[in-house]
């Protein structure tokens, strides 16, 4: 077994002269027994060699738990959450850095200042279920707390990989996260899609066209360069969506879309010859932004290369990329407020330190109401239109189709009253006695299984 048990108050080796073990500087003082020698373990001091306690005892536990793996030492899970945090567990982090910085919001504003000083080993079951609750008595929305939630076990699993703590307490099966709250995809009717686009800038409005014709996310849309459209007038051109715009601490990157996942969205012809035209009226313009590579997230900043693209959409002032908040702020929101669909914006008059009275523009508007609407509206129309949840998933560069028929089943009425009319007229011929009740199941019959109760005996319209 390995490990070994030492005597800190008498030496190892007898006195020659008197055959007695002598006492070392340290006789009396601190515990007597330490264990030392076990790998991968720190040395621990311990009061008593004998009982449950004792130094025996925690040697032959920790000799046992090393070899199978399963060691903890529970010196190192007394150490605080925010200490494991900011030292250990954020500065090791790898994530994309707008990954990053929404965590960061959620974990240093939700998580440490309600759990930061508590030892990582005394963060159980009730004191989980109290964090919950605490943040819902401050009116947190459930959306938020769920990802908090999700970030928060992704501390203590690491934690637990490092051997600080036995489990992750979020891994308790009577532990669940709070409620998604079931909403739906918004979708614009095309009045509504036409009436922004009318009030909106018109250096602006190939932005809401690449969204509500191509799906477009509003940082893909920022970034869509000439050379990514390939267009020849035909029904075959499609839109190569390459990179996205992203704010990193207040500076403008590129960087790969969302996931990681590149794409061809579709362009119909109407759609190119509005990029054309748009082109002509306002000349692509070269953006140098550095560029952040997924594969190196952690990357200084002055170390990113720089990537040059030709936008189709820049400030006309800056000739440079847009800021998504001002985009939003100056054009999107009057646009919206113009067409009707929220109210007109109230003026306060704001009194800063050092600074004189300004004016800010208060605007009221539903999120779903936001840019990632016409997304919807693009989807919408797709699976109106009888086009498949997979193609959908493939332009909207969703990696599991399964999540873009959950957000979007609801934009497929018909699909299931067309099967179950259908269900209903094969009843109605097989009650009528019109054909055998096997053609229902696909068997041969004699007779085709009319479309229609009301015209039973018109064969020739079914097969057409």
């Amino acid at each position: 077994m390995p490990g070994y048990i030492e005597d800190r108050w008498y030496t190892k080796r007898p006195d020659p002269a008197t055959g007695k073990r002598r006492e070392t500087a340290r006789h009396g003082q601190g515990k007597r027994w330490r264990v030392a020698g076990v790998p991968g373990v720190r040395d621990r001091s311990f009061k008593n060699l004998e009982g449950p306690g004792g130094a025996k005892a925690w040697l032959k536990e920790a000799a046992t738990d090393t070899t199978r793996g399963a060691f903890y030492d529970p010196r190192d899970g007394a150490m605080p959450l925010d200490e494991y945090v900011r030292e250990h567990w954020w500065p090791t982090l790898r994530r994309s850095p707008t990954t990053k910085q929404s965590m960061r919001s959620r974990i240093f504003n939700h998580v440490l200042p309600h759990m930061g000083a508590m030892p990582l080993n005394r963060i159980g079951h009730d004191e989980i279920k109290q964090w919950v609750t605490l943040l819902e008595l401050k009116k947190l929305d459930p959306t938020t707390i769920r990802a908090t939630w999700s970030h928060f076990s992704s501390i203590l699993q690491a934690a637990h990989k490092a051997k600080r703590i036995p489990e992750n307490p979020f891994r308790d099966p009577d532990l669940k996260a709070p409620t998604q709250p079931k909403s739906r995809a918004k979708a614009w009717p095309i009045e509504t899609v036409a009436a922004v686009r009318r009030h909106l800038d018109v250096r602006y409005q190939i932005l809401l066209d690449v969204g509500f014709c191509a799906g477009l996310r509003q940082g893909e849309a920022f970034a869509l360069s000439p050379d990514d459209a390939e267009i020849t007038g035909g029904e075959d051109d499609v839109i190569q969506v390459q990179r996205q715009i992203v704010r990193v601490s207040g500076k403008l990157a590129f960087s790969p879309p969302k996931g990681n996942k590149t794409r061809e969205a579709p362009c119909p012809p109407e759609l190119g010859r509005a990029l054309l035209r748009h082109e002509k009226r306002f000349p692509a313009v070269a953006v140098t932004l550095p560029w952040i590579d997924p594969d190196r997230p952690g990357l200084a900043w002055e170390d990113r290369p720089l990537k040059t693209v030709r936008l189709y959409v820049v400030s006309p002032a800056s000739k440079s990329a847009l800021y998504r908040d001002a985009f939003n702020e100056f054009f999107w929101k009057p646009a919206l407020a113009d067409a009707g669909l929220i109210p007109q914006p109230v003026v306060e008059r704001v009194t800063g330190k050092g600074k004189r009275p300004w004016r800010r523009k208060v605007w009221v508007m539903r999120r779903e109401d936001g840019f990632h609407v016409l997304r919807h509206t693009f989807a919408s129309v797709v699976l109106h239109e009888g086009e498949t949840v997979g193609r959908l998933a493939e332009w909207l560069g969703h990696a599991d189709p399964a999540f873009t028929l959950r957000t979007y089943v609801h934009f497929m009425p018909r699909s299931g009253k067309r099967a179950v009319a259908t269900l209903g007229r094969l009843l109605h011929t097989a009650m009528e006695g019109e054909v055998p009740v096997t053609a229902a199941r696909g068997e041969s019959a004699t007779d085709p299984v009319p479309l229609s109760p009301d015209s039973p005996q018109s064969p020739d319209e079914h097969a057409a």
